[in-house]
């Protein structure tokens, strides 16, 4: 399954396959492609807003310095002062205005290993489209972490799997029940269910 996004500055083309995520950036002319292991993938999507405090201060300087402009040109009438000088001002405070209203970023973040995350656009192409690619990456991951670690095994290593289903857990992969479930399964398998005698 494929999510395209665009914003102001970047394009991003989002992949799911069976065991892994791949992505495509472009951002200015630079681009990037890489994959995320489904392991490495943070159980939980955050909603993020954030903008470009910089460009709004521009754009304040501009509309300022215009405004200055325009008031010892006509109120004051220094007539060394260019009353053009203000439409400039003012044309390129709100081109940065415009920028940073495009710049104003409505993300899910979703976290992965060692403090990365991925930037997922909650508008681009639609909401509806995004949710349904997050909640089917989600249900994808979940589905290959139980098939590659979540399964009982005479030949394998107790500890190396009752580690893998306490990490299956912290990965909300699976929840307490299953948890306790696959563990009585584990103890049986190996023969270290407790026969306990009493009331």
């Amino acid at each position: 399954m494929k999510l395209s996004q665009k914003s102001l500055f970047r394009k991003q083309i989002i992949e799911f396959y069976d065991t892994k995520i791949h992505i495509k950036t472009k951002h200015l002319g630079n681009k990037n492609e890489f994959d995320i292991s489904y392991e490495s993938i943070l159980p939980n999507k955050y909603d993020v807003k954030g903008n470009n405090l910089i460009l709004f201060i521009l754009s304040a300087f501009f509309y300022l310095l215009s405004g200055a402009v325009y008031y010892w040109r006509y109120i004051e009438g220094d007539p060394t002062v260019e009353g053009e000088a203000s439409i400039i001002w003012f044309i390129i405070g709100t081109s940065f205005l415009f920028f940073a209203l495009k710049s104003i970023e409505n993300i899910w973040r979703i976290n992965i290993v060692n403090n990365q995350f991925i930037k997922i656009y909650k508008k681009s192409p639609n909401e509806i489209v995004v949710n349904d690619f997050i909640a089917n990456m989600f249900r994808q991951r979940n589905k290959y972490l139980i098939e590659t670690y979540g399964n009982v095994n005479s030949n394998l290593n107790y500890e190396k799997q009752y580690n893998n289903f306490v990490w299956l857990r912290n990965m909300e992969v699976i929840n307490e029940f299953e948890f306790n479930e696959k563990l009585k399964d584990l103890d049986f398998i190996f023969g270290k269910q407790n026969n306990k005698i009493g009331f």
